[in-house]
Formats: structure tokens, sequence, C-alpha cells
């Protein structure tokens, strides 16, 4: 993850905000965020997207999309851009090249056995869908708990709290559409 603190780092430092600043924005300590910045600990997804927004960018930008930019509108599997472990046993792809002009964020998600988003419910602006490809995934919208196994979809509005976690005994995996693109 050291690409992403160092893109954090460098995109803190041009906006003239203090990493005590920021922290507190994020309500983390400064020590976390100092830790992030030098890849000595890794962000939570729920951490990266808070992160993201408060410095106005996306979590692609930080974990340095925009710098390969290309007209092909073709992802191969073996070219797909992996954001790196966000939390522990998820793993993240994106499955579009840069684009600024993206009204959408198509990505792969893989869930280790236990893995989630993250001990609370998060809420941002946008919307997203999600098909579950392999395995099983529970997500929580409020209160209200969805189980979600291969084939199935579900669409929610991000403004509503979330949170997901893989419930299945082996690795589950979907595609994530997040509107507007935020990673």
């Amino acid at each position: 993850m050291k690409i992403v603190g160092v893109n954090i780092k460098r995109l803190r430092e041009e906006k003239g905000i203090t990493l005590r600043t920021l922290a507190k924005k994020l309500d983390v300590s400064a020590s976390f965020l100092s830790q992030v910045e030098t890849g000595k600990a890794s962000p939570s997804l729920v951490s990266l997207k808070n992160i993201a927004d408060a410095l106005q960018t996306t979590v692609g930008s930080l974990i340095g999309e925009g710098q390969q930019i290309t007209d092909n509108p073709v992802v191969t599997e073996k070219d797909r851009k992996y954001m790196e472990e966000t939390s522990k046993g998820m793993h993240i792809y994106l499955l579009t090249n840069p684009d600024a002009n993206k009204q959408m964020e198509p990505l792969l998600f893989r869930l280790d056995e236990h893995a989630h988003s993250g001990e609370s419910l998060y809420k941002h602006f946008g919307q997203e869908f999600v098909l579950v490809l392999k395995g099983a995934i529970e997500i929580s919208l409020n209160e209200t708990v969805y189980v979600l196994r291969k084939g199935d979809s579900i669409y929610f509005n991000s403004s509503v709290p979330h949170a997901f976690k893989n419930i299945g005994r082996e690795k589950a995996e979907a595609v994530w559409v997040v509107t507007p693109p935020t990673f």
C-alpha cells in the first residue's frame, strides 16, 4: 500500500492540509494517518474511501489508477489493476481503464472467508449494484440484512448506511458497480 500512502501525502500537501487537520476530519489519529502515508499501515476500505472524499478525489486516483491513461476500452484479466488488500481478506480489482468522463466504477471484489467491509455501517453519496458470482455475501442496509448467493443481485442507494461480509465457507466473488465513480 506504499503508493497509496505516497499519493495521500502528496495530495494532502498540495492542498495545504496538515496531517492533524486531515486526521481530525476523518476522526482517526494523526499517528494512524502518518502510518498510512508511510506505508506502515493499510487503511480499511471505509477509511480509504473517507480519505479520498476528504481530499476530494477518488480511491482510484489514490491507488495510482489515473497514472496510466489509455484509449483502449478493453481491460484483460491479466491487466486488471489490483487495489491491494484494503482490509484483511478483501481484494478489489478495477474492471475499467481510467477515464475522466466515467459515470460509474465497475469493480471485482474477492472476499476470503470471514472478510468484511468493517465493523460499522457506512454511507456515502451515490448508488451501488452488486452481482454475486461465487459464494455468499451478506449485505446490511440499515437494520435489514440481505443474503445474496451466486447469481443474486442487489441495487441500493449508497446514502443508506451499509456494510457487507462473506458469510460462506469459501471465497466469495462479486461484480460491484458504484456510481458516481469514487474508486
